[in-house]
């Protein structure tokens, strides 16, 4: 139950009941767009109808060996993988409006809220999902144990991988992120096509990346060397939900990677009035997790 000083009320809006401002003109409620939903363009997004996901990986086999006349076949085995469960979360918020408020609410300024619930629900779950990146660094691990970006994933086969470079975002440290999806590999350590579709930045970041791949010439050299990026079919995505300033990703189309979302829930709006108070009570509910259940296709730069 909401506590009084959470419900709209009169009493909280002089300037709309008690005083009247005469002169009204523009009454500044969530006159702003929200910004467009970026998650969608760099994540693989799945619809779930259980209480969790689970997913399980299995390696192929290992590369041949030469047989000699009569022997026997070397013969190999499918290796048990990591398992990761996605267990979904739900998120809430509401308001209440009392009946009186809403009677005398002549401009219909706090009676129509429901717009800016929807706002304040659409940056939360972009915050939520983009953290995945935010903290995949450091506590965001890939069910192998490690951060999401890290430079030592273990194959299950022997080995380890990395898909971590150390450094902001330059003209030398994408070819580095880029040589690195060109030699990925499985857990068996054979090589896997891994192909980089976009840029993800963010926002502080727009002029150098748009810099660095868009120029005809190398940014860093002055001696008219071709920019070999130019000629990538390399997207850039910009989020302002990445909260590291001087981090990037490169990252593969989001079919490609398994970086995921699952949606138990798309958000709902519930109204009811409250028999008591009379009070108008709203709220918006949804459901969801997200995780990466392997690293491969995501490359992470951790800015100096």
């Amino acid at each position: 139950m909401a506590s009084a000083g959470n419900v709209m009320q009169r009493a909280r809006y002089t300037d709309l009941f008690a005083s009247r401002l005469a002169y009204i003109d523009e009454i500044l409620f969530e006159n702003f767009d929200a910004p467009s939903l970026t998650y969608p363009q760099v994540f693989n997004v799945r619809d779930s109808g259980r209480a969790y996901e689970e997913t399980t990986g299995l390696t192929g086999f290992g590369t041949f060996s030469q047989k000699s006349e009569g022997s026997a076949v070397d013969y190999d085995t499918i290796l048990q993988a990591y398992d990761k469960r996605f267990t979904h979360l739900t998120f809430a918020k509401g308001y209440q409006i009392t009946m009186e408020a809403m009677d005398d609410d002549i401009d219909g300024a706090i009676t129509n809220a429901a717009p800016s619930l929807a706002r304040a629900a659409r940056v939360s779950i972009e915050t939520y999902i983009w953290n995945l990146f935010n903290l995949g660094f450091a506590s965001e691990t890939t069910p192998d144990g490690v951060a999401l970006f890290s430079a030592s994933h273990p194959l299950v086969g022997g080995g380890t991988y990395s898909n971590l470079v150390s450094g902001d975002l330059s003209q030398a440290n994408i070819e580095t992120a880029i040589n690195l999806f060109d030699n990925m590999v499985d857990d068996r350590n054979l090589p896997i096509e891994a192909s980089p579709t976009m840029l993800v930045i963010p926002v502080e970041l727009r002029w150098i990346a748009f810099e660095i791949l868009k120029s005809q010439l190398r940014s860093d050299t002055a001696s008219n060397a071709i920019n070999a990026l130019n000629q990538l079919s390399m997207g850039v995505v910009m989020s302002k939900y990445l909260t590291g300033d001087d981090d990037w990703f490169i990252v593969s189309d989001p079919s490609q990677h398994r970086c995921l979302v699952y949606w138990r829930q798309e958000p709902v709006t519930d109204h009811t009035l409250d028999f008591d108070t009379g009070n108008m009570k709203s709220k918006m509910t949804y459901r969801l997790s997200r995780g990466a259940a392997d690293w491969r296709n995501v490359v992470g730069g951790q800015g100096a």
